[in-house]
């Protein structure tokens, strides 16, 4: 049972075009309800779970995928073990057929091990699937990936890259947190992680308020949705997402893409090397920064650049791919001395 109430906004009549001119520029998820519905895969899975399998399994290269596995006593819930010494389930190499079957192998188990095989690259793994199966929301640059389990708990992180999630077959519960709630989810470390991204140490369905008080106000600004198969969740970079798949057998496909980048480089990198210059100062000084941080990237570049003629305001102009070199030359230069 989700403790949040409020809803995800759903959008109804959507086309590439509206999701790019009116849902996108809101920077909040989305849901778009049966837009997959002409999917084969969806066709397949109407038909039942083994037919889905059986379509899904026509597409495999036979390549090595990362499948994790947890005892069945973690209720599907993967996180660390006690004290943080390491991780309560293993990750195990091995076919993407060898992990369907063992996912399907559990369908009638009241207390099944956990499974799940996911972020698997189709093009590399499943060639010909995200032709049949595509979505045309996403961006140019988006890779298609599958991910496929049983009941399981994905803990409340977020990712760099827009996304949208495709649900194939099986519920699933998403509960979303705004950027701002970050103070309030009480994240773990960036560098020892589940599975790439930092996560709350905060167990959802079954929250210690004493240890994590603030997590009441988190709470508040939640929104959830639960999704059917041929539903589509539309999740903006940064937005904190718990993912509970409801269902003996789930799978769904998802596309990352950055809607904003100009190229390779994410603001993450600029976090980092924060850490690395600025965390460690007195307050007074970081106070100081925090002025020109203000200043300089988070006021709109016409407060900030007003008062210059536009063809003197260097690398303070509006961003260009020459200017975005440029820049990127400047920084490696002063980072590599």
């Amino acid at each position: 049972m989700s403790l949040v109430k409020k809803p995800i906004r759903e959008w109804r009549d959507v086309d590439p075009e509206r999701f790019q001119n009116e849902i996108a520029p809101l920077y909040r998820p989305a849901v778009i309800r049966q837009y997959l519905k002409d999917w084969p895969a969806l066709q397949a899975q109407n038909e039942s779970i083994d037919a889905l399998a059986q379509y899904i399994g026509r597409f495999d290269s036979g390549n090595n995928v990362v499948t994790y596995r947890g005892a069945p006593d973690i209720g599907g819930r993967f996180f660390y073990q006690d004290e943080m010494e390491g991780f309560n389930f293993d990750r195990v190499q091995e076919t993407f057929a060898q992990a369907l079957e063992s996912i399907l192998a559990h369908r009638d188990n009241p207390e099944p091990p956990s499974i799940y095989t996911g972020a698997v690259n189709l093009q590399d793994n499943l060639p010909g699937f995200a032709r049949e199966n595509h979505c045309d929301l996403v961006g140019s640059t988006a890779v298609a990936r599958i991910w496929v389990g049983n009941a399981a708990t994905v803990s409340t992180h977020y990712d760099l890259l827009d996304n949208i999630v495709c649900v194939v077959s099986g519920r699933r519960r998403f509960t979303l947190f705004p950027p701002e709630q970050l103070t309030n989810l009480y994240v773990g470390p960036l560098d020892f992680t589940l599975s790439g991204q930092p996560v709350s140490m905060v167990n959802l369905q079954n929250p210690d308020f004493d240890r994590f008080p603030r997590f009441k106000e988190a709470l508040a600004a939640a929104e959830v949705a639960e999704l059917e198969p041929g539903d589509v969740l539309y999740l903006p970079k940064l937005w904190w997402h718990h993912v509970e798949s409801l269902d003996p057998f789930n799978a769904i496909v998802n596309y990352w893409w950055d809607q904003t980048a100009l190229g390779s480089d994410t603001a993450f990198t600029t976090l980092m090397h924060g850490l690395l210059t600025l965390r460690h100062l007195p307050m007074k000084e970081k106070q100081a920064w925090q002025a020109f941080f203000n200043h300089y990237l988070f006021r709109s570049e016409a407060e900030a650049t007003a008062h210059i003629p536009e063809r003197k305001r260097g690398i303070l102009g509006n961003m260009t791919p020459e200017l975005y070199r440029k820049i990127k030359g400047h920084v490696l230069a002063m980072i590599n001395r």
